[in-house]
């Protein structure tokens, strides 16, 4: 069995997951003198117990000697041009913990240029990214979806730059303001609440809606606008056309749930969405975007099941080979 080993002080990997899967009643003392021994043990289990808690796993046995893993992953990376990804797959959604654990959950890249470093984390169709940030604030990355964010965040600032959506529970620091950046040239600035931003680059619909809290959205460096819990903007980047109203923001974060729900929405739209829960590509006979909405909610249904749904609400002819999926007028 691996041991952590900081300050003269050893502990074993199997001990400090005892210790938290039993609430701190197992190897109680031991871990006591552990985590008094540095700010770094300290660190590091208050890591692990953020893992534990928003995923229920702990990662597997590992020697955090950092300066030597980072060593390592910096020669991996400039032996390809300074660019190198690392992969590793998971069964299920975890946070991921950077330069904590040096260890990079699936669809997560790291980029080390000569100037400026930065983290970036991305999910592919079909997946869904949970990220704990360095400031303890959570990300549900959907899919299709790509976050950024400097070496320096929650040092001078807390700025990430999003493509796609992401659902964000932001925790509160009045003395660093958090900001979402998007592709759209819309900025979303906080300090602590909860919300959901969808701005995807190949639509012209940015969507930014606030569950709790209050957040302030700018364009260009000037304010637009501030929200107000159970309030949507829409921003039509091709009209330039920027909208507010009033909306249940759990149907619109509801993919954060593992649901899809759809109001009075386009087939266009509805396929848009399934290709990224699905990970497909859905290719739709224009004579289907006759203008008709459809109202549904789809939760564990598997992407057969969900075209013979939409067949229930509209008749539609589809075809499934593989990745690709053709939808026709019957």
């Amino acid at each position: 069995m691996k041991k952590l080993s900081k300050m003269k002080k050893e502990i074993s990997f199997n001990k400090i997951i005892r210790n938290i899967s039993s609430e701190g009643k197992e190897y109680t003392e031991e871990i006591r003198e552990w985590v008094s021994g540095s700010m770094e043990n300290k660190k590091l289990y208050n890591d692990f117990l953020t893992l534990y808690e928003l995923t229920g796993t702990f990662p597997t046995p590992f020697t955090p000697d950092k300066s030597k893993a980072w060593q390592k992953i910096q020669r991996k990376i400039h032996s390809n041009k300074n660019k190198h990804s690392l992969y590793l797959k998971i069964a299920q959604i975890a946070a991921v913990f950077i330069l904590v654990f040096l260890s990079m959950w699936t669809g997560t890249q790291i980029n080390n240029l000569k100037h400026q470093s930065y983290t970036e984390v991305f999910t592919s169709g079909g997946q869904k990214t949970q990220i704990l940030l360095p400031d303890k604030s959570t990300v549900l990355l959907n899919g299709s979806s790509r976050i950024r964010y400097n070496q320096d965040f929650n040092k001078k600032n807390r700025i990430v730059k999003l493509e796609g959506e992401g659902y964000f529970k932001v925790h509160e620091d009045h003395s660093r303001q958090f900001i979402v950046c998007t592709k759209s040239g819309l900025d979303v600035k906080v300090f602590g609440t909860s919300f959901n931003v969808k701005s995807y680059e190949n639509e012209d619909i940015t969507e930014i809606g606030l569950k709790t809290g209050s957040i302030q959205i700018d364009r260009n460096k000037k304010k637009i606008v501030r929200l107000k819990p159970g309030e949507l903007a829409t921003f039509n980047k091709k009209k330039n056309e920027f909208n507010i109203q009033k909306e249940n923001i759990d149907i619109v974060s509801a993919w954060a749930r593992n649901e899809m729900i759809f109001k009075e929405s386009s087939l266009w739209k509805i396929a848009k969405y399934a290709e990224r829960w699905y990970g497909v590509e859905i290719n739709l006979d224009p004579k289907l975007q006759d203008g008709e909405k459809l109202t549904f909610k789809v939760k564990t249904e598997s992407l057969q099941e969900l075209l013979k749904m939409i067949n229930i609400l509209k008749p539609i002819k589809y075809k499934i080979d593989g990745k690709q999926v053709t939808i026709k007028k019957p």
